[in-house]
């Protein structure tokens, strides 16, 4: 956002302050010169995202004065207000402003360009020493100090951004007197908030940590980065120093935002411990605060836990990166902001509210799905050079919402039992329009038409041209549901066409190959008894890694039928075990020998028999729990077992629980869950 603030001439010629005991107190002129357009930085960033109709559509969304809204606004609805202001450094770091009882009130707006505030900070909160630091003693030429928030009323999803400076400020110990000259104003978008419920609360602040220049070798605390990766919700400050040159049209300013997701949606670079990443995600496309940090590589972040009342402020060194250069980090990921960390404080039960006790957080429909970092995800090889696309051979329809898609590539692959394909299906639905809100269906919003699937035929001679895809269709899905109804359309009118769709030319493209849930090495004969004991978990289409390894053991036991033995403990929870075991009864088709399953399957469903020499069928009704793990035959059958878990996070986090309960490290547990 552009945030005229007044001529530093003026401002200098008439600031004077007076110190008193336990008080400083300042005035500000409030000459604002007229808006000017986008400054340097925001150019760049729109330039290199290509937002070229923003760019030509001018500054038209900035307001110089609050709108009557905006002052009923700020005035009735937040019980805290996130604010941005710089050190002595010119460094941003974000503050949490609220009164004294954490209720609504405690801001005032007597003019459409004024805000007046009555607040009570606390020890470890930026903003009374950033302040403080801008103003001298009697006599001495005042300096300006800048400032933004943003107002968020997260029950509603509403908020405002202004921006401008302090004119006024008294202190008593930590109760504050404020007032703000508004010279920006702008109403957000909502897209990415959290819909919470919020009451006063009382809070007794401590200060865990409180490092404001770190060391090159310095890493975060372990508990702070869980601090962060626990997080939903941050809010992000930057500034713009302007040059000499600039400040007649592009006066220095701060700027205040806000940035949600789903929980765990910012990262820590683990190598180094103290890059915090923050992925960038459709917006308004003004880029306001990526604008200031391409021009002055600073930012702030604050993040809040809701129900413990824990802030965390960080400071640091902050880098926009775009294209292939984001994609290194945070692999599918087009443009995110690195902050290094070079300051942080960590105050527990600071917040003076908290969420009510018994609701539930409603995620917004429009964050897209976490990216981890290249650090921390998957292994993944990402093609590079020859373009390769796959090329959609054939569709075997398995039940209304399940089918098996064979495609065939344009160059070979390598792909091991139990790894995903990477797809860019744009040239099969074509690129999204941008759409800055869409309510009937909020994830086009960011969907860049890439997913990934696990690969459940199996490759054992080598790289391949061809691999299958089981996929389930997800309600609303904008690659599924194409998929689907082509082929359930084709089943009406061409049934012939499903067995070779190559005619229809129905082609996407290859991007990578992810995922590190493939076979573990089998042992020699000579170690452990020539056998090697694993436990697989399944949940739904979560058992494509394992139709993959299950094809790749039986067609290594054929090659190989007194070479080693395989001792597979398997727990499948199903709603259509009528549907996955027969692709189960596939894959092993005729065992050669020297696999041994135990199938466990869990279903609300019948479960039908199937008869395969080799393994023994055992069937429950409901899904495994606890004390099926713990009961004594089940516990001393895993025990030594290499554990793989593939599912819906509910699944896995209750198997890891229970495997947890006997003693199985979480080391020895590979995991890999499903999304689109």
């Amino acid at each position: 956002m552009q945030y005229s603030l007044a001529n530093a001439n003026s401002i200098h010629s008439g600031l004077q302050a007076a110190l008193v005991p336990s008080y400083f107190a300042c005035d500000l002129p409030d000459t604002m010169p007229a808006l000017v357009g986008w400054h340097r930085g925001e150019r760049a960033i729109q330039e290199k995202l290509n937002y070229q109709a923003v760019m030509a559509m001018g500054f038209t969304w900035i307001e110089g004065d609050m709108p009557e809204q905006h002052r009923e606004f700020y005035a009735s609805r937040l019980p805290f207000l996130p604010v941005t202001t710089l050190d002595a450094q010119g460094r941003p770091w974000g503050s949490i402003l609220a009164g004294r009882d954490g209720k609504p009130g405690f801001i005032r707006s007597p003019s459409y360009k004024t805000l007046t505030l009555d607040v009570r900070t606390w020890e470890g909160d930026p903003f009374w020493e950033n302040t403080r630091a801008r103003f001298g003693s009697a006599g001495e030429q005042l300096k300006p100090a800048l400032v933004a928030g943003i107002g968020v009323e997260f029950s509603t999803r509403r908020r405002n951004k202004f921006a401008g400076s302090i004119t006024r400020l008294l202190a008593d110990g930590q109760d504050l007197q404020l007032e703000f000259d508004v010279n920006q104003a702008i109403g957000n978008c909502p897209k990415y908030i959290n819909v919470r419920d919020l009451v006063p609360h009382p809070s007794a602040p401590k200060v865990l940590y409180r490092h404001h220049s770190l060391n090159d070798s310095d890493r975060l605390p372990d508990e702070v980065i869980e601090f962060i990766l626990n997080s939903d919700t941050t809010f992000v400050g930057t500034t713009y120093a302007a040059s000499k040159e600039e400040e007649a049209h592009f006066p220095s300013h701060v700027g205040m935002n806000q940035r949600g997701g789903h929980q765990g949606f910012v990262r820590v670079v683990p190598s180094d411990g103290r890059t915090v990443v923050l992925p960038d995600y459709s917006g308004n496309r003004l880029m306001t605060s990526l604008g200031n940090i391409e021009a002055t590589p600073l930012a702030s972040l604050t993040f809040v836990s809701f129900t413990t009342g824990a802030v965390l402020y960080i400071t640091g060194d902050a880098q926009n990166l775009v294209g292939p250069e984001a994609q290194k980090i945070m692999p599918l990921h087009n443009a995110l902001t690195t902050v290094r960390t070079t300051g942080y404080v960590f105050v527990e039960d600071a917040l003076p509210v908290r969420q009510q006790p018994g609701t539930v957080t409603q995620p917004s429909p429009y964050s897209p799905p976490i990216r981890l970092l290249a650090e921390e995800g998957p292994k993944a090889t990402y093609l590079s050079g020859d373009h390769i696309s796959a090329t959609l051979a054939k569709v075997n329809i398995l039940s209304p919402s399940l089918a098996t898609f064979t495609w065939e590539t344009s160059r070979s692959l390598d792909i091991k039992p139990g790894q995903a394909i990477i797809m860019d299906f744009t040239p099969f639905l074509g690129e999204e329009a941008y759409q800055h809100m869409s309510p009937q269906k909020p994830t086009s919003v960011n969907d860049d038409r890439i997913r990934t699937w696990t690969v459940s035929s199996a490759h054992t001679d080598g790289p391949t041209r061809s691999f299958d895809l089981t996929m389930r269709e997800k309600p609303g899905g904008a690659v599924t549901g194409a998929l689907f109804s082509i082929a359930r359309k084709l089943l009406q009118v061409r049934p012939e066409l499903l067995a070779n769709m190559r005619p229809l030319e129905m082609r996407v493209n290859v991007i990578g190959v992810s995922g590190d849930l493939t076979l573990p090495d089998a042992p020699s004969k000579d170690e452990e008894g020539g056998s090697a004991r694993v436990l697989w978990v399944a949940g739904g289409i979560g058992v494509t890694p394992f139709l993959s390894m299950l094809a790749a053991l039986r067609v290594s036991a054929q090659a190989n039928p007194v070479n080693v033995g395989w001792d597979i403990a398997f727990m499948l929870v199903t709603r259509e075990p009528e549907v996955i075991l027969p692709l189960i009864e596939t894959a092993i088709a005729e065992n050669p020998g020297g696999l041994n399953v135990t199938l466990d399957v869990f279903s609300n469903r019948d479960i039908p028999d199937i008869n395969i020499r080799g393994v023994n069928l055992k069937k429950h009704q409901g899904r495994p729990n606890q004390q099926f793990i713990l009961l004594s035959d089940v516990r001393s059958d895993l025990e030594g077992r290499k554990v793989f878990l593939c599912g819906p996070p509910g699944l896995e986090k209750d198997m890891i629980a229970a495997l947890g309960d006997i003693g199985t490290a979480q080391v020895d547990i590979r995991r890999e869950g499903f999304g689109y």
